[in-house]
């Protein structure tokens, strides 16, 4: 399904998508109420093989926002990202997974923040916590953007997450796009940003840049998703053997910091309990992932 539309954007918003038809429809639908000038962004759909019917979402955008889909064999949201960079019109490039929800200034944020830095190669945003959402949702957001923050400086960062990312077109062509050998959605990005780092690139984070996501987390699917950080930790670090470790102190003041951010004994037990299977589903990745490494 391709775009009529002549004029060349100056974004392309990519979001990969793989059996995930509901998220997606709310993703879609909050791209189409954003505040700023449709004619400044196009937006490309690739299934990474899912089998859930998309065209439908796709359609009720139609005369909304200028969107394309395309399908590609199951290879991973790497490799579905990388297609998307391939069939882009813009020079910048934004990253948004199928479970983000930008908030209705998100893309005026983003022009703004492209035209206030116009020196970098890379500007990511953060992710909104809502309090009507689960507690795995909020310590997920809160755990997110500490993160964030630990690889930030004055002038920059070392770190975006691509559920909420922009790069310019031109620095992800001269590194060669994302490492399509990750084939789950975590570590990619991490070994992205390593890339564009090497290669003299400069990158930021924007507070203004908002996204929700992750609204659909459950205790099970809280803890997948830490263990495979885990085992993509264990790939980075050993890919780069020159990147440091957080510091224990570092996750010590960030329970501290979460503690104090939840009201009542019942939601600071459950925060911190959180934090804490957190740690033990990453460790337990980590090791899972040297233990076939050497196997």
């Amino acid at each position: 399904m391709e775009s009529s539309n002549s004029n060349k954007p100056h974004f392309s918003i990519i979001i990969p998508t793989y059996n995930t038809t509901v998220v997606l429809r709310e993703c879609i639908k909050a791209l189409c109420n954003q505040t700023a000038d449709k004619n400044k962004f196009e937006v490309i759909i690739v299934n990474d093989g899912g089998k859930s019917e998309v065209s439908g979402d796709i359609r009720s955008a139609e005369g909304q926002i200028d969107l394309r889909y395309y399908y590609q064999d199951h290879k991973g949201p790497a490799a579905a990202r990388n297609l998307g960079i391939e069939k882009a019109n813009g020079e910048i490039i934004l990253l948004l997974d199928d479970d983000s929800l930008p908030v209705n200034i998100w893309m005026e944020a983003t022009i703004k923040a492209w035209e206030r830095y116009p020196d970098y190669d890379g500007i990511g945003g953060y992710v909104l916590k809502d309090p009507s959402d689960s507690i795995c949702c909020q310590v997920n957001a809160d755990f997110f953007n500490w993160y964030l923050n630990q690889y930030t400086s004055h002038d920059g960062c070392s770190f975006l997450v691509t559920c909420n990312a922009g790069y310019r077109k031109s620095i992800l062509d001269k590194i060669g796009r994302f490492d399509d050998s990750f084939k789950r959605a975590s570590g990619e990005d991490r070994d992205l940003n390593i890339k564009i780092l090497k290669a003299g690139g400069k990158l930021r984070l924007d507070e203004n840049i908002l996204v929700y996501h992750d609204k659909d987390l459950t205790l099970r699917s809280f803890a997948r998703k830490n263990f495979n950080y885990g085992k993509a930790a264990y790939n980075i670090y050993t890919r780069y053997p020159e990147q440091k470790y957080l510091s224990s102190g570092s996750y010590m003041e960030f329970f501290l910091s979460i503690v104090k951010g939840y009201r009542g004994i019942k939601e600071k037990l459950q925060a911190v309990s959180l934090l804490t299977l957190s740690q033990a589903a990453t460790a337990a990745g980590y090791y899972a992932a040297a233990l076939k490494k050497t196997a």
